[in-house]
């Protein structure tokens, strides 16, 4: 089982019945043959129960009791949970199928990597996937973070190791009622990098109706810079004027860098510390960390469709 690392998914619910059966099948049609799936339910008074035990065979274990909120159940579920890999899924949102196996060969084949993320996608509330991430090529790091570029850190595309958790505290701030993934990303920067793959991993599903996370987004972002500042607060004065400095260097030569202007580009990701894309690489059929991107228009010659990488590929 070494080829396949211990996942642990933990699922949080109150009253989803609506979404709940297909986030647990988009766990479970994985097929992962090394999964830990972890529901915790917050005392749910509609069918959730229902659709929580039709599954109950595919679980490693589950409750359904009152708590003090989200990032309560999330810990709760992670106390009970053993993998090698952590992550978790609010019981609306989707994984992309198969994705637990390209974060597996992902960790495997990057032992530097301990936090990852896929490109951040959004369902719409039939399921049907969007993207407003238009830049394939734009990453995160932590000194874009603390620079208070924080969005699209999309915590269901996420995946770590355990061993981060551990060094993080092995906890949740239950002092956020909202913002309690972002207050983590600031413990884990502590200690590792957040690399990007360019695969797709889940996506956060919008619905019409009852939804938390819309509801109460501006109270989300509150939160989110309090975290931030409060974690710039451990720094050194000297340091946090160079953060100021370096924010307004992103925001000159980030316009290079996310309209993809040649050479100029280069700059953004070494002011911003910003590791390099994980990308599969089709002719060597494994993941790579090197930019494969096809940015510029394909020519045709002889009637062929032709990329400029292509003329260095090897024929068969």
């Amino acid at each position: 089982m070494k080829k396949y690392p211990k996942i642990s998914v933990i699922t949080v619910n109150l009253n989803g019945e609506r979404f709940l059966e297909e986030a647990i099948l988009s766990v479970l049609n994985q097929k992962y043959p090394n999964l830990e799936y972890i529901i915790i339910d917050g005392g749910s008074t509609d069918g959730s129960l229902e659709i929580i035990k039709k599954y109950e065979k595919n679980l490693a274990y589950w409750l359904s009791e009152k708590d003090e909120g989200q990032y309560h159940a999330v810990q709760k579920g992670f106390e009970k949970s053993s993998g090698d890999i952590m992550a978790w899924l609010n019981s609306d949102d989707l994984y992309v199928p198969n994705s637990f196996f390209a974060v597996a060969e992902i960790f495997n084949s990057f032992p530097k990597v301990e936090w990852l993320m896929g490109i951040p996608r959004e369902y719409n509330e039939e399921g049907a996937m969007m993207s407003r991430i238009m830049l394939p090529w734009g990453r995160w790091s932590k000194n874009r973070f603390y620079t208070f570029d924080f969005q699209y850190i999309q915590q269901e595309s996420s995946f770590w190791k355990r061993e981060l958790w551990e060094k993080a505290g092995s906890k949740m701030n239950l002092e956020y009622n909202y913002a309690g993934d972002m207050e983590l990303w600031t413990r884990f920067f502590r200690h590792a990098k957040l690399y990007t793959t360019i695969a797709t991993l889940a996506g956060f599903r919008y619905s019409s109706a009852n939804q938390r996370s819309i509801e109460f987004r501006q109270a989300y972002q509150v939160e989110c810079v309090k975290a931030i500042k409060s974690e710039l607060k451990r720094f050194s004065i000297l340091r946090r004027i160079g953060y100021v400095c370096l924010r307004g260097l992103g925001l000159f030569f980030g316009i290079f860098f996310f309209y993809d202007v040649p050479i100029l580009n280069l700059i953004f990701p070494l002011l911003f510390n910003i590791p390099r894309p994980i990308n599969y690489d089709f002719d060597k059929s494994k993941f790579v960390q090197k930019n494969l991107l096809v940015k510029l228009p394909p020519l045709f010659l002889w009637n062929r469709q032709v990329y400029k990488r292509m003329f260095n590929k090897k024929s068969n």
